[in-house]
């Protein structure tokens, strides 16, 4: 399959000087600031109660900023932008559907194709998530990993430019965990998208990333960046066990433990 992902020039996300706090709560963020390029890849870690889960949702558009602004390709972002795709942390199929039939479901809230052409690029996109021979399966008889594939094909059908992934492995077991990471690197090779990715887990946001971003406690956003210059392409044992993998572990490692430690600004959790 040829990538129908459009690479825009400059950059792709923009969040510039977002303020946001809940009703009358202190801020979780003042002067938020954060860009982030065509086709990179972002993950954002940080301890419970840095904002994470709030940062997503306000890149959805499903909160607003108090003050500031987030772009995406230079417009104002919104919840049915068709250049926006969301993965969440469980795979959240309609049970009494099967598998083609949930893709199928978002090519319908963006799609104008005939019901014959939706089917086929239903089909197109569980096969290219590794699914083929399973379309007609309810999501009862998928595993976890499997159900999490039927998500994501069920995004990426849409052909988003942007992806945003709220810890979508991380109710799976270790090994199928580390599975989709590769899957996960080889869609965005051949699909192009940008992904902000929130994980909570260190390794995989070193081995699937450009760039790390910590968040620090709230409001103070992002406690620090870390670009990634780990060689791509990357597989398993070859990259986990790399001299950098284990210097950015340790660095990160540390950053998390600071953060954590460090005395809340305020009481409210993200």
């Amino acid at each position: 399959m040829q990538s129908h992902v459009a690479h825009v020039g400059g950059e792709h996300l923009v969040i510039d000087q977002v303020h946001f706090r809940f009703d009358t709560t202190l801020p979780i963020y003042q002067n938020l600031n954060l860009h982030i390029e065509p086709g990179e890849f972002v993950c954002v870690i940080g301890p419970s109660g840095c904002g994470k889960t709030t940062l997503l949702n306000l890149l959805a558009g499903f909160m607003t900023p108090d003050q500031g602004h987030i772009l995406l390709r230079g417009q104002p972002i919104y919840p049915e932008d068709p250049h926006l795709g969301f993965v969440f942390q469980q795979a959240t199929l309609f049970p009494w559907l099967s598998a083609v039939e949930n893709v199928e479901f978002g090519l319908k809230m963006v799609n104008d194709k005939p019901p014959k052409q939706q089917r086929e690029l239903a089909r197109e996109y569980l096969e290219l998530v590794g699914l083929k021979g399973f379309e007609d399966y309810l999501p009862r008889r998928l595993s976890g990993g499997m159900q999490q594939r039927v998500s994501l094909a069920r995004t990426l059908v849409t052909q988003p430019t942007l992806l945003l992934m709220d810890e979508p492995f991380g109710a799976l077991d270790a090994i199928t965990r580390e599975t989709m990471n590769d899957e996960m690197l080889r869609l965005w090779q051949e699909l192009g998208q940008t992904v902000l990715f929130i994980t909570h887990d260190i390794d995989e946001a070193i081995y699937l990333s450009d760039r790390i971003v910590v968040l620090n406690r709230p409001p103070h956003g992002i406690y620090r960046e870390l670009k990634n210059a780990l060689p791509r392409p990357r597989s398993g044992p070859a990259t986990r066990t790399h001299e950098l993998f284990w210097e950015y572990k340790k660095e990160l490692m540390k950053d998390i433990t600071q953060v954590a430690m460090s005395r809340r600004s305020d009481n409210t959790i993200g």
